[in-house]
């Protein structure tokens, strides 16, 4: 286990901004893990894990150590008529293992295609997209906790899983580090084609012949669409979440904004960020090396050259907007350091 002193890390996040961490360590496996816990240089409050770096920001250099998790695997753990459950690495990359899933016909997650980022990542904001959330296929969480250097499960109910939230964004913020997840996949699925931009896409198959492998490529293709490739344009995907509110409030938007689009949920009036960051002039809109991105202005981009801060500031002003046009704070889904 090599300790690396002032190491860049722009290569291994996604806006590719510049940051320096002043250690860096790798973990191939959990007894990597409990050695860098037990090791005399471990500070338990200053210390960040890092899995895909698609859904950071770095504003500032980080003066702790810095955790690569490159912990891999995707194990079948049980097997029956109707389900399977696997066990996946937090190094995994996400998007592989929805490509493993799909190739096996295993349903669940194939309207999570494309998502950049790691595993261990994926509960930690509970990924979503295109009707699917990451929490209707977990089973449990295995990590170690830094407090009691034990490996731990939590089950799903205990996750804590919410809208883009979860206990480990919160109450175990820093206080444990996912090592694996264990996921609950169909052998016999039924097709999620519930959002519009998929349900389109999908209309010259009939209903009842549509498979995950065409409801994954569906996707694919609309992300590859909509989304920069941050090899191209730094960024890290969907900047903002979007906006649930109470109908009370929605109907008095409604009132002045009679065109704003709205999708009612079980928790309130949903409301496309995109659509009131658009309203605002966005769009398109590049200052600097810093903008939104033509085709979504969900996605802030690095142009190039731009540093984090340029990145946040940025998106600042867009908040600042949306507020004063639509008297709603919008909040940040990435996290930023």
């Amino acid at each position: 286990m090599l300790i690396k002193n002032n190491y860049n890390l722009q290569p291994l996040n996604s806006f590719n901004v510049p940051c320096i961490a002043k250690q860096f360590v790798e973990c191939n496996n959990i007894n990597d893990v409990f050695n860098i816990l037990q090791a005399p240089w471990f500070l338990p409050n200053n210390f960040t894990v890092l899995g895909g770096g698609s859904n950071i920001l770095l504003t500032k250099n980080i003066d702790g150590l810095v955790i690569k998790n490159n912990i891999l695997g995707i194990n079948l753990i049980k097997d029956n008529s109707n389900d399977v459950h696997l066990k996946v690495g937090a190094g995994e990359g996400w998007n592989n293992l929805v490509n493993y899933c799909v190739q096996h016909n295993y349903g669940g997650i194939e309207n999570l295609s494309l998502i950049p980022g790691s595993v261990g990542a994926a509960p930690i904001q509970n990924i979503g997209a295109y009707g699917v959330e990451l929490s209707a296929v977990i089973v449990e969480v295995e990590g170690v906790d830094v407090n009691t250097k034990k490996l731990t499960t939590i089950n799903h109910k205990d996750c804590a899983f919410g809208y883009r939230d979860s206990i480990f964004k919160n109450t175990l913020k820093n206080k444990f580090i996912i090592t694996s997840i264990t996921i609950v996949l169909q052998k016999n699925p039924v097709v999620n084609v519930s959002y519009g931009d998929v349900a389109k896409r999908l209309q010259h198959i009939p209903s009842e012949s549509i498979t995950i492998k065409d409801v994954s490529a569906a996707i694919v293709a609309i992300r590859t669409e909509k989304l920069p490739n941050p090899k191209e344009y730094g960024n890290a995907g969907s900047f903002f979440k979007n906006i649930v509110v109470p109908t009370s409030i929605f109907t008095t938007l409604q009132a002045a904004f009679p065109l704003i689009p709205h999708f009612t949920s079980a928790v309130g009036i949903k409301i496309p960020t995109a659509w009131l960051i658009e309203q605002c002039g966005f769009k398109g809109l590049q200052v600097g090396q810093v903008g939104c991105y033509k085709n979504q202005p969900l996605v802030i981009v690095n142009y190039g050259g731009a540093t984090g801060l340029e990145v946040y500031n940025f998106s600042t002003e867009i908040i600042n907007a949306v507020h004063q046009k639509f008297k709603i704070t919008l909040e940040r889904e990435v996290n930023v350091f």
